[in-house]
């Protein structure tokens, strides 16, 4: 049997930090939002990466719910067998290239958090973890 934790758990017993600094854009995103420059770390290891939030939230990104973010992106792409059922999934054309590049970059953040985690956290905090 397998321990769920949630975020905020998983979190606490990894040693997982993150740092956000406001960005003037996000490339992967659309202009009309906030965006930030965020590094995560755990251990020794970092990724850097952009993250966006809608102007409606005020406050600044948190650990946590990055996190879950990162984890909603990682799991959607690791279900999809290719590009055509990822976009199905999510509601993309799969005609578009702006939908191309967005799952090339959820490929490669996925990859970075993979990197950054190592493989039993990634998978953990991927398929036993209580996320929002």
């Amino acid at each position: 049997m397998t321990t769920a934790y949630t975020v905020a758990q998983f979190v606490d017993r990894n040693n997982i930090r993150l740092a956000c600094d406001w960005a003037e854009n996000n490339p992967n995103m659309a202009d009309n939002m906030n965006h930030w420059r965020c590094v995560l770390k755990c251990d020794r290891r970092q990724m850097t990466f952009y993250f966006s939030q809608g102007y409606g939230i005020a406050n600044d990104p948190d650990l946590e719910s990055v996190l879950d973010c990162l984890a909603s992106d990682a799991s959607g792409y690791e279900n999809a067998r290719s590009f055509e059922e990822w976009a199905d999934e999510y509601g993309y054309d799969t005609d578009s290239r702006k939908a191309e590049r967005t799952y090339h970059a959820v490929a490669k953040q996925s990859a970075a958090l993979k990197r950054v985690l190592g493989d039993d956290l990634y998978e953990t905090l991927l398929w036993n973890t209580e996320r929002y």
